[in-house]
């Protein structure tokens, strides 16, 4: 009942700044998905759906996961495709879904504020993980004016210097101070997200990158670990330990830091993995669906089947029922039966098969 409640409690702090903007749109597909699928969207819950636009970006970050998929060759995802993915998300059954536009730097698509209209009229909630650098004040004002309902502003450091050094990217830092500022003040929804390491734990960074935003006063700071795909794969040694664990977990605050994979902010809460409590998938620039943008293995491609179709194949996967816990890239026996083979095969893995 404890751990119930913790989840229920954590559902709350993650999708308040959402909630607070709730229009009559939400309500409407709230009821028709409720009417025509009841007991399918109760069991769903809320589900969230990451669509990547582009793995174009700015920055060259050395955790970087984009960096394990091949884009030579491949065309990325038109307005049009994108669109028809979010018509086939809204008659998923939930009761609430949400869309999150990332990339790469989605900010770099020019067809990104027509998008977020698009799927916020469809009675999704929307939000957006940006690096800041492209956030002026005229492109605040067209993400509220399309509406967004929340915003994630990747901060890799308290200063320009450790921020610039991790990004490879001059200014990229001031960029991302301004923007929070300029979604404060036009009163968008802000929270910022940032990876942790060993570095940044002992150096006490993170302390620093929490006590930053706060005064900047953004919703949340959503701590990252790190995950052992992309640049990372074959990083064993910034796996962290348990005493690291330990560490970043006397830094959460209830309602404010939290970590992401956890049911709350508490550092007693137990790591999980949404996308293997099937509330969560990712969509790549491609149209490959992947249970987790880290995850190189594809079920299906938008541009070949339905996403109900793949999804469904997806769920039903044994990768779904065999037991494993916590994040599925840094999971052993997970890494060993399914990463190791995809590494082998270069990009995608299909297992839609």
């Amino acid at each position: 009942m404890k751990d119930n409640i913790s989840k229920i409690k954590n559902i709350f702090l993650r999708y308040r700044e959402k909630f607070n903007s709730l229009s009559h749109y939400h309500l409407s597909r709230f009821i028709k998905t409720s009417l025509k699928s009841p007991f399918q969207s109760i069991h769903n819950g809320v589900m969230k759906v990451m669509i990547n636009l582009t793995y174009n970006c700015h920055c060259d970050c050395d955790y970087c996961w984009c960096a394990s998929y091949e884009n030579k060759g491949r065309q990325e995802l038109s307005s049009s495709e994108v669109k028809k993915i979010i018509d086939q998300i809204v008659d998923y059954p939930s009761l609430f879904t949400l869309v999150s536009f990332i990339g790469g730097e989605p900010l770099l698509k020019e067809d990104i504020y027509q998008l977020i209209n698009y799927a916020a009229g469809k009675g999704l909630f929307v939000e957006m993980e940006t690096n800041g650098i492209l956030l002026s004040g005229q492109a605040v004002a067209k993400l509220k004016t399309a509406g967004l309902n929340h915003i994630f502003i990747r901060i890799e450091g308290s200063s320009k210097e450790s921020h610039d050094l991790i990004s490879k990217a001059e200014g990229c830092f001031a960029k991302a101070i301004k923007g929070i500022e300029l979604c404060r003040s036009a009163g968008l929804s802000c929270s910022i997200f940032a990876n942790v390491s060993k570095e940044k734990i002992y150096s006490g960074e993170i302390k620093r990158i929490i006590e930053l935003v706060k005064a900047l006063g953004v919703a949340s700071a959503r701590m990252i670990y790190p995950t052992l795909g992309g640049r990372l794969v074959d990083a064993e040694e910034r796996r962290l330990s348990a005493q690291d664990e330990v560490q970043v977990a006397g830094l959460l605050e209830p309602g404010f830091v939290y970590l992401e994979s956890t049911h709350s902010s508490s550092g007693e809460s137990s790591r999980f993995c949404a996308a293997l409590h099937k509330k969560f998938f990712h969509i790549s620039c491609h149209g490959e669906v992947q249970p987790c943008p880290f995850v190189p293995l594809s079920f299906g491609n938008i541009r070949e089947r339905g996403l109900a179709e793949i999804v469904s194949v997806m769920f039903g996967h044994p990768i779904f029922s065999k037991g494993y816990s916590g994040c599925l890239m840094n999971n052993p026996d997970f890494r060993r039966e399914y990463i190791l083979p995809a590494q082998l095969e270069g990009t995608y893995r299909n297992l839609s098969l």
